[in-house]
């Protein structure tokens, strides 16, 4: 049975009140075969909520084995994948798994080594 789309809409109303960017960067390779990092750009902005806590709780319910900084919850139509970059409350995470359910995706990941 899949998730009515008027629950979905009631669940984004009530708790989807944060403002992620899902971020790209585009490398080039310089005259010398050297790698040149680009900029950080915006792909696309997502509504999710975000837990920076109790994360050892995720960790167990969805069988995970490494540790994890940030769990967001969103749309299932949102377009992340694993290994995007995310800002959210000014720090970059990585993208370590997606989970699609029929009501929502659960992003989680961790900081990113390299913070602007």
């Amino acid at each position: 049975m899949l998730f009515p789309d008027k629950a979905k809409n009631a669940i984004a109303k009530s708790f989807y009140d944060k403002t992620i960017e899902v971020l790209t960067t585009e490398d080039t390779v310089d005259v010398e075969g050297g790698v040149v990092k680009g900029s950080l750009t915006t792909k696309c902005t997502l509504q999710g909520n975000v837990r920076f806590t109790n994360l050892g709780e995720i960790q167990t319910e969805l069988g995970l084995v490494d540790s994890i900084d940030i769990c967001i919850t969103c749309g299932a139509d949102v377009n992340v994948s694993v290994n995007d970059l995310l800002r959210c409350s000014n720090k970059l995470y990585v993208a370590t798994s997606v989970i699609p359910s029929d009501s929502h995706l659960t992003i989680v990941g961790n900081l990113w080594e390299v913070q602007e």
